[in-house]
């Protein structure tokens, strides 16, 4: 059982540190953040459960918790911040409460999550949060999420398959870079541009369809080598994507609808 004296709590209910060596860990009813660093490298935790009076976690709270298997999030959370589960790598199932209304930048980098669902609140992605989550095969990008980051997938070496929902405008630099095993993509009318680097080194690729909505894609969107290795792009015939494929001299072919939607 977890005690109180192995936490540092100040007057507003902030837990500072945790500073006890159990697998178990129930965080004390009443804190309402848990403080910046506080759980950080403790190699001893497996699970965690956050009470509901809880409604944020800050920097580097459970960054390095490489033990820990299981969180039990409070349904009153409203934000995680940046890098706050970095490198939990045995952390592989986890359940977004409703609550919560932003993830920071790379608060899930190198985690063994094996899938993640996206809560109504969550209207942006931010820069790499997800980065090298290699257990991830497929990803639903919501209508409520009108923004992605860059590199917010980079390096999710299983990433399989991918649905962007029609509230996403711009795939961002660097969005799905290194994602090796990407074979299906889902990219809906109404986004307008493909930056840099978007599908870098996604050797698995060889087909997408680009919608008629897109009317800029970075030169370097997608991996030049892939001009040797048969890349065909499927786009509108007057679109702005078939002239980007002549330009780039990448195969193209002249499909009207999204052949993968209902696929």
């Amino acid at each position: 059982m977890t005690e109180t004296k192995d936490f540092q709590i100040n007057t507003v209910t902030y837990c500072n540190k945790y500073c006890g060596t159990n697998e178990e860990v129930v965080i004390p009813d009443g804190v309402t953040v848990i403080g910046k660093s506080a759980f950080e490298r403790n190699e001893s935790i497996k699970s965690v459960i956050i009470p509901n009076t809880v409604i944020g976690i800050d920097t580097d709270a459970f960054r390095g918790c490489i033990s820990l298997e299981k969180i039990v999030f409070s349904e009153n959370l409203e934000y995680i911040d940046e890098n706050a589960f970095t490198y939990c790598q045995n952390l592989t199932d986890i359940e977004l409460p409703e609550s919560l209304k932003s993830i920071g930048a790379y608060a899930f980098w190198n985690c063994g999550l094996t899938s993640i669902r996206f809560p109504e609140k969550i209207s942006k992605i931010e820069w790499g949060t997800f980065v090298g989550c290699s257990c991830l095969e497929e990803i639903k990008i919501p209508q409520n999420v009108k923004e992605v980051d860059q590199y917010a997938f980079e390096d999710c070496k299983n990433l399989k398959r991918v649905s962007i929902s029609s509230g996403v405008t711009v795939l961002s630099g660097g969005l799905f870079s290194k994602c090796r095993n990407l074979t299906d993509i889902i990219i809906p009318l109404g986004v307008e541009a493909i930056h840099g680097n978007a599908f870098e080194m996604c050797d698995s690729l060889e087909r997408i369809f680009i919608p008629k909505s897109v009317t800029c894609i970075h030169e370097t969107a997608f991996d030049q080598r892939k001009r040797k290795k048969k890349l065909t792009i499927q786009a509108p015939k007057d679109s702005y994507a078939i002239e980007y494929a002549k330009k780039m001299h990448f195969k193209y072919e002249y499909v009207e609808e999204n052949p993968y939607v209902n696929g």
